[in-house]
């Protein structure tokens, strides 16, 4: 029930809690943070919780002398600090132990330091400049201890599962980790993060990152380290009595990643031959076509969560319910599977542009479903995109829509089919070739840090060799879709004219068409087809075909988000 590609050493973890890996994060009014660490008691009949937190953050240039947290409705026991040799020592045996309670120790041998905490907000106050290491100090930085306990409301699903059984998930989408861990719960402040939890000795434990300490789980104590900086949304640890079986891994010669199911034992024959079956191929084929698997392992886990599945990097988690009705499919699995690039790795910077998480793993869900099982599963996926849309609330809104302020209302269809369809009309506008290569470079460039829709423009401006300003805009900053009114007739011998109208609501825009395909049908069965340029409100399109027409059908393959209503015109304009 382990893995990972080795053990950490005790001085790799004591640099996880003490300085950490400098990315390049936005610029912020404090100090940015480079790791977290936290060490949490659970319970088996209580749902209090006990937790010592480290954070390691990187020494401010901007002078701030405060360090703010989201916190929630938890008892705030201690605040201490690191400053000196002594206190980074203390640490470092708290690593190599890495024992629950020796981290309470550690944490009390740390001076103290004063902080405001108002039940939402805990508000440190930094030891002065003077009194830190010097900022030229290559790779060092400054820790904080908290030590705190409570009853979490949000954020840690504690509780029965369906079948009765008591268990611990993290569920932290979109900012809901400040209910049980101090953070900086935004999008934008990714970190690394170790986790070590003490458990029943009949529980498993899994979190993010790869397992280290494993001599320690005979004694109930479970860790787990991510190296790579994540979200803290995707920060969770999961306990209960799972089962857990060992899938095909992906091998990059001396490389492994270890493929992983966790699931209760009533519903692990299930999970694995129907789910997850093809767990391992999912991955290999968003590799092919994106790049390495971001993280350490991969476990898909049976769990409690809000929605039906949670993209927690490197450990999935998946509604129970679905397992235990026996109707789980392979769709939410490659719809999560593809966040771990999308979403996990590359991050939107700010929820506001969620579709460059939910739009790719919509799309790439159904681009590896193709890969898998042949083109009609990328073909009747985009149609049900498109139905769900047009039959959605948010039509007469646009994808950055800045004015939401509740982020779980960005859980909607403009996020995930739009999305979706968003990219499948680049990839139709700039070729396969274009956005492939695009796609690839916007991971590689973005990989472990954060994005804006600008970003991934700019990216795929550069792998088409053309300006796309145009249609980012029209299909992320306008709202709807466009409806088409097409009417067509005959005009001497061998042409055809068409008059385009658009004719959706005013308030949507007009929409400029670069790849408009309109296929001509002659009775005795002969195909023509066009492709043009609309854009206005009105075009005038002209076709020379060898025969008469009988029917005349306006995107004939469905490579365009819009509705059409073509007719035959009866008299000439």
């Amino acid at each position: 029930d382990g893995g990972g590609r080795g053990r950490a050493t005790a001085a790799a973890l004591a640099a996880l809690l003490v300085a950490g890996t400098a990315v390049a994060y936005a610029q912020r009014l404090q100090p940015d943070i480079l790791n977290y660490s936290f060490f949490i008691t659970l319970s088996d009949s209580s749902d209090t919780i006990a937790v010592t937190a480290f954070l390691g953050f990187g020494l401010s240039q901007s002078g701030a002398d405060t360090l703010d947290l989201d916190l929630v409705g938890m008892t705030v026991d201690a605040v201490s600090a690191s400053g000196s040799d002594a206190d980074t020592a203390c640490a470092r045996i708290m690593a190599e132990a890495s024992r629950a309670g020796q981290s309470a120790l550690c944490a009390s041998e740390m001076p103290s330091i004063p902080f405001t905490y108002d039940g939402r907000k805990l508000r440190i106050a930094l030891p002065k400049p003077t009194s830190r290491r010097r900022a030229d100090d290559e790779g060092q930085g400054e820790t904080v201890a908290i030590r705190y306990h409570g009853v979490p409301t949000d954020g840690l699903i504690i509780g029965r599962r369906a079948r009765g059984a008591r268990a611990y998930f993290g569920d932290n989408w979109p900012q809901r980790a400040r209910y049980w861990l101090p953070t900086v719960d935004n999008p934008d402040d990714k970190a690394e993060v170790m986790f070590v939890v003490r458990v029943s000795r009949q529980w498993k434990v899994i979190a993010n990152g790869r397992p280290v300490f494993m001599e320690n789980r005979r004694r109930g104590e479970w860790s787990w380290w991510e190296r790579h900086p994540i979200p803290t949304y995707t920060m969770v640890i999961g306990a209960g009595e799972f089962t857990v079986s060992n899938h095909r891994p992906v091998v990059h010669g001396r490389d492994t990643i270890p493929i992983q199911v966790w699931a209760y034992a009533e519903d692990s024959a299930f999970a694995d031959s129907v789910p997850f079956k093809n767990a391992t191929e999912i991955v290999e084929a968003m590799e092919r076509l994106v790049g390495p698997f971001p993280y350490e392992k991969l476990a898909h886990v049976e769990s409690s969560t809000k929605f039906g599945g949670m993209e927690n990097s490197s450990a999935i988690f998946y509604a129970e319910r679905p397992y235990v009705e026996r109707r789980m499919g392979e769709g939410v699995v490659r719809h999560e599977t593809a966040h771990q690039w999308f979403g996990d790795a590359v991050t939107p910077r700010h929820f506001h542009h969620l579709w460059l998480s939910e739009g790719f793993a919509s799309y790439f869900d159904l681009v590896i479903g193709a890969v898998l099982h042949g083109d009609s599963v990328l073909t009747a996926g985009m149609r049900r995109n498109a139905e769900s849309y047009f039959a959605s609330s948010v039509v007469d809104r646009p994808i950055l829509d800045t004015t939401v302020t509740d982020y779980v209302t960005l859980l909607n269809a403009n996020n995930y089919p739009k999305g979706a369809w968003v990219l499948h009309m680049l990839r139709g506008l700039v070729g396969d070739s274009s956005f492939f290569r695009g796609i690839r470079e916007y991971y590689r460039r973005y990989r472990d840090s954060t994005a804006l829709s600008d970003d991934f423009r700019h990216v795929m401006e550069d792998a088409a060799g053309r300006d796309l300003e145009w249609f980012f805009r029209q299909w992320l900053r306008q709202p709807g879709y466009p409806q088409l009114d097409v009417a067509w007739r005959q005009q001497g011998v061998g042409r055809v004219r068409l008059d385009v109208t658009q004719i959706q609501p005013a308030a949507w825009g007009r929409f400029r068409l670069a790849r408009l395909t309109v296929e001509f049908r002659a009775a005795d069965g002969r195909v023509a087809r066009r492709v043009y340029s609309v854009e206005g409100s009105v075009s005038v399109l002209f076709a020379d075909l060898p025969f008469v027409p009988q029917t005349v059908t306006v995107d004939p393959d469905g490579a365009l988000l819009l509705k059409t209503s073509v007719r035959e015109a009866t008299r000439a304009p």
